[in-house]
């Protein structure tokens, strides 16, 4: 021992272990700050191995003789665990998962324990190595190293180039200058050279020098170049375009392929991230996730996402940029799509609110699906206490079920369907009447021309309040029946007593007495018209194939009949079937009658009858002075007028009668006479 430490040369050994190893246990602090917790794990155990090493092997030349073999053994098991953890290392490192591998950790450690136990007992066999006096370059016990330790030691260097490759493999990928780190990764195989020099020339000792080389990668990885190894194998994994920021948000580097992305950062590094890109600043700061850049007829959309990597409290930001533009243009047209969805849904939800009082939907089960919200104020019941429930706990007895059954099967199997004063149950128990209109909803995935009535998944059944159309409908016909009874008997009196008078007086009497007639007899017109009027008053009633042709003669023959000075003319096809009801008739009577009584003392009319592909059209044609503004505003829009209604209420039937089938009526008129023409749509299986 004395001989050692009174000689340069020994001296240097002594200190050139025992500095590595303290080296290596300064730094533990430092890289115990690492943010990845795999790379931390395998940095820290390789620097506690290393350190224990040289620290063993510095008192190998300080103990007694009787302890060297024992502490060089000791050295030896701990470095060769160094070579596990840096192999830990460089697959975190580099990304891969080889040190997660419950196989390859379980290999490990049955090889790690086997070359271990072989070290262990070299007391017993002497096959690693042996021991003997040597005075060059000092007086010292010389390590004599065996087969079996250079078997181990050649195994040992394997590996250690298996984890050099994986992190040199990382410096190539990342396209970033990694010089340094190159060159400071190289001084683990620094001692290689000196393990060469000492077998084959007796100017070093045989000692093993791997602690003074991870003492020199523990210096730079962990004290000057550890933000920037972290940043660049953090790069590396992430993708081609990444940029490296430091604490003060200035860029230390990027990729190649980020300048040509971007190619405003070209020269950019030490210069503020907010200076030269702002938005991508802003995506660092968590401001937003996505950039944008214009370099061609579309833009690029790229998701931007930091990774903090840092020694010793020392933060380095790696971001990285993933180009999502065609993810971005599907979602801004998603979104395009949603906008367009949302207005058509306000547009309809507006009309159905202008339109019906609330909306149900009912799945194939009879049971509801969905309710509307404006429901509650109507039947009482919260529209999560409807939904999933079946239809009759709104049913006000079993004859109004049935009914709804038997309308809801109908549309199940592909048709519309109506249903007037149909009476429910409120959630209070009052029964109330409403008016329903039922169409089919279709699967969505069918397209409209394939569907059948098997694709028919719901029923959408938008609902009317009928109450006060009840109510209306309960004053009208109250109405009349005063008009058809007590105006009607009341009037038959007048016209007798006015008749008899008539008959009795004369001059200025007699004449005063017919005039009393006339109006008697223009009042009876009126409650007969106001009576078919109430009993035409369905609005949407169920249309039916009809030839017109039979109602258009009988019409005519009336006509004849009533008014015998009226000159007619027809063109006429043997049939003409239309979507209509025989009501049609009853507004053609309106109409003729109304050529005969005001269009002169010899009135002429033409009725005309022509079938086209989708409307049968029924033409009156007469020679008259033309109809008033007024009446013809009665025809067309429905107009009432105080001064129409004192003349009748003929025109005002013919209208709604056709309005109520369906309908449409075209009324021209000029000096020489008028036009009216009604088309009447033909039953949409006809030929």
């Amino acid at each position: 021992m004395a001989g050692v430490l009174t000689t340069p040369a020994g001296i240097a050994y002594i200190s050139l272990f025992f500095i590595s190893g303290i080296i290596c246990f300064a730094a533990i602090p430092r890289a115990r700050m690492i943010s990845d917790a795999d790379i931390r794990r395998g940095l820290v155990g390789m620097l506690v191995a290393t350190g224990i090493w040289g620290i063993f092997k510095t008192g190998y030349f300080l103990v007694p003789d009787p302890l060297k073999e024992p502490a060089y053994i000791i050295g030896l098991v701990f470095g060769f665990g160094t070579v596990w953890a840096w192999l830990y290392f460089a697959s975190a490192y580099s990304g891969r998962q080889l040190h997660q591998n419950s196989s390859i950790r379980l290999l490990s450690t049955g090889v790690f324990l086997t070359v271990v136990t072989v070290k262990v007992t070299n007391p017993l066999h002497g096959l690693y190595f042996t021991i003997s006096e040597a005075t060059t370059p000092f007086r010292y016990l010389a390590i004599n190293h065996g087969i079996v330790h250079w078997i181990a030691t050649g195994f040992s260097y394997v590996l250690a180039a298996v984890g050099l490759f994986m992190i040199f493999e990382v410096y190539v990928k990342s396209e970033y200058d990694s010089r340094l780190l190159a060159g400071m990764t190289g001084l683990l195989g620094l001692p290689v050279i000196f393990d060469l020099i000492a077998i084959t020339t007796p100017t070093l000792i045989e000692f093993i020098y791997a602690p003074v080389g991870v003492a020199g990668f523990a210096v730079g990885a962990v004290f000057l170049f550890g933000d920037r190894l972290l940043a660049v194998g953090a790069a590396s994994q992430a993708g081609n375009l990444t940029l490296i920021v430091d604490d003060d948000g200035r860029i230390k580097d990027y990729s190649a392929a980020m300048v040509d992305s971007f190619p405003d950062l070209g020269g950019s590094v030490g210069e503020s991230l907010e200076d030269v890109f702002p938005e991508l600043r802003a995506a660092q700061n968590g401001t937003k996730n996505v950039v944008t850049q214009n370099n061609g007829t579309q833009p690029s959309h790229y998701l931007v996402s930091s990774q903090s990597m840092g020694v010793g409290g020392s933060e380095t930001d790696v971001l990285t940029l993933n180009d999502i533009s065609e993810r971005e243009r599907q979602r801004q047209q998603l979104l395009k799509r949603e906008r367009e969805l949302d207005q058509r849904n306000e547009l309809y939800r507006a009309i159905l609110a202008a339109s019906f009082s609330f909306v149900f939907r009912i799945d194939i089960e009879m049971r509801f699906n969905y309710v509307s919200e404006s429901a509650e104020s109507f039947v009482g019941y919260e529209p999560e206490e409807l939904t999933g429930e079946h239809i009759s706990v709104l049913a006000a007895d079993d004859e109004s079920l049935t009914t709804a059954v038997e309308r809801l099967d109908e549309v199940t199997n592909g048709q519309t369907a109506q249903i007037r004063d149909h009476p429910i149950v409120t959630q209070s128990g009052r029964t109330t009447y409403i008016d329903m209109r039922l169409v089919p909803i279709y699967d969505p995935s069918v397209s409209r021309d394939k569907r059948t009535a098997d694709d028919v998944t719901e029923v959408q059944v938008m609902v009317q309040d009928a109450s006060q159309r009840r109510k209306r409908e309960g004053l009208i016909s109250v109405l009349n029946r005063v008009l058809r009874h007590n105006v009607r008997n009341e009037l038959t009196v007048i016209n007798g007593r006015a008749e008899l008078l008539a008959n009795e007086l004369d001059g200025g009497a007699k004449s005063s007495a017919e005039t009393i007639v006339q109006a008697g007899e223009r009042l009876s017109d009126i409650a007969e018209s106001a009576r078919q009027i109430e009993e035409n008053r369905e609005v949407s009633p169920e249309l039916q194939a009809v030839d017109i042709i039979p109602t258009v003669s009988d019409t005519i023959e009336r006509l004849e009949q009533r008014h015998p000075g009226v000159g007619v003319t027809t063109e006429l096809p043997d049939t003409a079937v239309a979507e209509t009801l025989p009501r049609i008739g009853t507004a053609m009577w309106e109409l003729l009658e109304n050529v005969a009584e005001h269009t002169g003392s010899d009135p002429v009319v033409k009725i005309t009858v022509i079938k086209r592909n989708d409307s049968v059209v029924l033409t009156i044609a007469d020679e008259g002075p033309g109809i008033p503004k007024e009446e013809e505003e009665v025809l067309v829009k429905g107009k009432e007028q105080p001064l129409v209604h004192g003349q009748g209420l003929g025109l005002y039937l013919a209208y709604w009668i056709v309005v109520t089938v369906g309908a449409d009526i075209e009324v021209s008129g000029s000096e020489s006479g008028t036009t009216i023409q009604i088309h009447l749509p033909t039953p949409t299986d006809s030929s």
